[in-house]
Formats: structure tokens, sequence, C-alpha cells
């Protein structure tokens, strides 16, 4: 009997041992966006129109200084250069510059109003206001190094029935030192004016005199190479409804949709079509969507850091097909 009990004991741990997992279950994977809170933050748009060509633009690029150095992350900044290289074959400067149009350069806007050369009161009243969406994203470089994907995160503030909200991310271009890198590209920034000292061929334009001046302190000091920032070069061309990684079938499809300068409709996403109820998040687990930009490869001897814009714009209903700013976002990449 003893014997029986004995093999018994054995066969049972056997077929325990068998059935082990050999550890716990592993944790669900962790959506990116999962780790970004969405508030009510607003956060204006600046957009100046300038130009390498421009002698005046270098009063553009003070004023853009100025606005970084004092609102820093919370407004999104973007140069949309028009007549120089960075605009070749440059689809959403184009729809940038239609979209926003102006009778001469440097000029700006915060948000939807042009307000000439004049923007920084506007844009620090514009910190004040109250928004429908709120926005954050993260960014990564894929694993090929070739290539970013935004993980937008949307949360809806005030309900809104019937109009289109769209969504896109904008790669932009920070400190290009401004010279002729040879084959045609040419960004020497051209100036009558005593502040800029216009390089040559290789030898880059320089700052002649302190400028952005802020309580008496100049963020740009006499012999500062010029660059050129928050320069408006590519958008996310694909976009993904869904997750690879999602257990569940109706958020794992991963099939790309190709994407225009205005980027993808909210209600794509939203099982309700167009119509938004306050309170609700996109980008989620359970509402994933993602946008993927190329890596540019720059002309040899251009650097650059790259940061990314993620903006919701609203059709008009006017009908003229023009978009409206709603609210954005800037990811600093590297």
């Amino acid at each position: 009997m003893k014997k029986l009990i004995a093999l018994s004991a054995v066969f049972g741990a056997l077929f325990l041992t068998s059935c082990d997992t050999g550890g716990p279950e592993p944790a669900p994977a962790t959506y990116p966006g999962d780790s970004l809170t969405v508030s009510g933050v607003v956060r204006p748009l600046v957009i100046e129109t300038t130009g390498a060509w421009c002698q005046y633009c270098p009063n553009g690029a003070e004023i853009m200084t100025m606005l970084d150095g004092v609102l820093g992350d919370s407004v999104v900044l973007v140069a949309n250069h028009v007549g120089d290289w960075f605009s070749t074959d440059n689809e959403a400067s184009a729809k940038f510059d239609d979209n926003f149009p102006t009778s001469g350069v440097p000029n700006f806007y915060v948000n939807n109003t042009d307000v000439g050369q004049s923007p920084t009161t506007a844009a620090a009243a514009a910190t004040l206001a109250e928004v429908a969406f709120g926005l954050e994203a993260d960014v990564m470089l894929n694993d090929a190094g070739t290539g970013f994907t935004v993980y937008p995160r949307v949360k809806v503030l005030e309900t809104k029935t019937e109009n289109i909200y769209m969504v896109q991310s904008y790669l932009l271009l920070n400190g290009v030192v401004a010279k002729d890198y040879g084959n045609g590209v040419d960004l020497n920034q051209v100036s009558s004016l005593p502040k800029v000292s216009t390089g040559s061929g290789t030898t880059p334009s320089t700052w002649a005199q302190d400028a952005a001046v802020v309580a008496g302190t100049p963020l740009i000091t006499s012999g500062t190479i010029y660059t050129h920032d928050e320069v408006l070069y590519d958008h996310a061309t694909t976009a993904v409804v869904g997750w690879l990684e999602s257990s569940d079938a109706a958020t794992s499809d991963t099939s790309t949709t190709a994407l225009g300068p205005w980027g993808m409709n909210l209600g794509d996403i939203n099982p309700l079509g167009n119509a938004y109820a306050a309170g609700d998040i996109y980008g989620t687990r359970y509402t994933p969507f993602q946008f993927h930009i190329n890596k540019p490869t720059l002309p040899t001897g251009m650097e650059a850091d790259f940061s990314i814009a993620t903006i919701i714009w609203e059709l008009r209903q006017d009908g003229s097909g023009a978009y409206d700013y709603i609210n954005g976002v800037v990811t600093h990449v590297y």
C-alpha cells in the first residue's frame, strides 16, 4: 500500500509539473499613448511666413526667438518658407501658404488671424483661451531609424456635432546653419539689415548685433551663426488606425491609409463619426491610431534637430475648403 501511495505522489508531481506555465502570465503590452495625460491646455499656433532670400526676414526670426524664449512650448511655432529650397516639393508648405495668405514677408498668423509683424501680444493672450479639444503626442524613432511614429492622444472638451476635424503631424527642422550647401541649396540669409551679415558660399550668415532682447538680455548675441528654425519640412504621409499588439481583432488591423497635408478625419476613428461627446478620448489602446513621417535625407553637410508639431484642424463651414487651427502640441525628437 505504501508503494502505491508513493507512486501516486510521483505521478501527481509529474502531472503538476507538466501543467506549470513557467511563471506568471506576461503583462499586456502598453500602448504608447497610455503614458499621456490630456488636459484643457491650449497652445496657440504662430506661423511665420519667411524665406532665405528675404531682406527683412531676420526681423521675423528675431521675433520667433523671443516667442520661443518667453513662451516656449506653450505655443506651436512654425516657420513656413516660401521661395527657397525648404519649400521645394513641400506639399504642406504650399497648403499652409494658401490657407494663411500674406501680402509680403515676413508675416505672422496667430491661430487663424493675420497679425502682420506683431504676433507677441496676440500669442500670449491666446494661451488663455478655451479650446474644444485637448491634444498630446508621443513620438518614437522606428527600429530601422528611417522614420518617426507619432501617437496622438485627443480629448474632447466640448460636445461637437457635424463638424469635420482633422489631425496631422508635421516635421520641423531646427538649427539649420544658413549657408550654401552646394547643388542649388543656398540657404544663406540675404539681408540688408545691419543686424545680420550675409554669408558667402560655405561661410555662413551671422548675427552682427545682439538681438531678441528680453528683459534687457539678448537671446541672440553678436557673432552667433544664423540658423533656420521651426522650418516646416514635411507631413505624415501614412496613418494606421489600429495597433499591432492589440489583443482585440477590432483594433489589431494595421493596414495603412495615405494622408494629405491636412491629415486624417478624426471621425474615421470615432464610432459616432463626426459627432463628438465631451470626455471622449481617442488615441488609446481602444481607439488606436498612429502617423508615420519619413526621416529626411538632408543634403551633404546639413545638420538639423527634429521636432514634430501635431495639430487639430477644423474644416471651415463656408465651403471654401480652408481649415482653422484648433489646438496643437510640439514634441522634440532630438
